[in-house]
């Protein structure tokens, strides 16, 4: 029942702002940047390694939490501009001062919601690609089942990003999936390419 009426009271609040899709555009490409993000830093440890199980968990940590503080900074700023904004032209469409009213009290919330949005996505991506090698590391099994079950997570999390981004679009899924994962297998394709020449 609370959670209910938390859902309603969120759904109210994204869609006075006018954030929902903001929201869910910040998501999908969050989620994609941390699945990219982190296939990248599983191939670089691992080629550059072997590495102690706390130096990659320490590794995945400090890129993590730059990450989300990059994330929740930069929607806060973008985010915060664009409310403000929102709130002019309405106070010119209708000739009206609008502080203390509903408009100007959900845009705090929208922000928030939207900046934990977007610094949240990506480095809950981050977490589930770099998961499985850290495990193997931990638990001294084959690394090279560690690295290809990262790899398998990061097309999982890029395939679903392309087909929430293909639906949101009203767009052919295949088309954006495939792109997607092809981003993602470029990049650990170049990461390789680089580890090996340096």
């Amino acid at each position: 029942m609370v959670l209910a009426r938390l859902i309603r009271r969120l759904k109210i609040i994204l869609a006075i702002t006018e954030t929902r899709d903001i929201a869910r555009r910040y998501f999908s490409l969050q989620v994609m940047d941390g699945a990219i993000v982190g296939i990248g830093l599983v191939f670089g440890l691992h080629i550059s390694g072997p590495h102690p199980g706390h130096v990659i968990a320490r590794s995945v940590s400090a890129v993590m939490i730059a990450m989300v503080i990059s994330g929740v900074t930069g929607a806060v700023i973008s985010e915060k501009a664009e409310q403000e904004a929102r709130i002019k032209r309405l106070e010119m469409a209708t000739l009206t001062a609008l502080k203390n009213t509903l408009h100007t009290r959900v845009s705090f919330p929208a922000i928030f919601l939207v900046a934990m949005v977007n610094g949240l996505s990506a480095i809950g991506a981050l977490f589930l690609v770099s998961l499985p090698y850290l495990a193997y590391t931990y638990t001294s099994g084959p690394l090279e089942l560690g690295i290809a079950a990262s790899f398998l997570t990061c097309i999982t999390l890029l395939l679903a990003t392309g087909v929430v981004v293909g639906k949101a679009a009203g767009i052919g899924t295949l088309s954006t999936s495939l792109l997607t994962v092809a981003a993602g297998s470029l990049a650990a394709l170049l990461i390789i390419i680089v580890e090996l020449l340096f």
